[in-house]
């Protein structure tokens, strides 16, 4: 058992994890921004991780970074997506796929990690559907109760609304 940077070899697995983890429908959608995301990563400082057991990928997450508006000083990456094969699930593979990436993004010094999930499970690492209202997405939620954010510093904003763009990968208003 292992928590590693995920690579195009990868892919397979990861797409395993996507279609077993949620439904037919929702995996079209999202397993396409991961495998983007671990694939077409040019200019851009994506973090992808899998967990690794017995040489298999059970469970893979995507961070990619956001762009603010207005030459803000601040860092911030997306959390986005996420996924546990469900024979995986609630074994806490996803506490330390995230715990991992925090603690890569602070020694990183980004300052914030956003989501946009739901805020019963993603409270427990410290996101804030509070603090989410000071970051405006690209693109109009579906579901506005779950956009949240995280702080990773003491950086101070001055609690200005923080408009961003994201990466191609999450280009797409149907995501949102």
């Amino acid at each position: 058992m292992m928590i590693r940077t995920l690579t195009e070899t990868d892919l397979t697995d990861v797409k395993n994890t996507f279609f077993n983890s949620f439904s037919i429908e929702e995996a079209s959608i999202t397993y396409p921004v991961i495998e983007e995301l671990i694939t077409k990563d040019d200019k851009h400082k994506n973090l992808c991780m899998g967990y690794e057991v017995d040489g298999n990928i059970i469970s893979a997450i995507g961070f990619s970074p956001v762009l603010l508006d207005g030459g803000m000083e601040i860092s911030a990456y997306i959390l986005a997506p996420f996924a546990t094969h469900k024979l995986h699930q609630k074994t806490g593979i996803g506490t330390q796929l995230i715990e991992a990436a925090k603690a890569h993004f602070i020694k990183k010094d980004v300052d914030a990690l956003l989501v946009y999930g739901e805020p019963s499970y993603y409270s427990r690492y410290g996101f804030s559907v509070d603090l989410g209202k000071y970051f405006i997405p690209p693109y109009p939620l579906e579901y506005e109760f779950g956009w949240q954010a995280m702080m990773l510093s003491d950086r101070d904003f001055a609690d200005e609304k923080l408009i961003f763009t994201c990466v191609n990968a999450l280009a797409d208003a149907a995501l949102w």
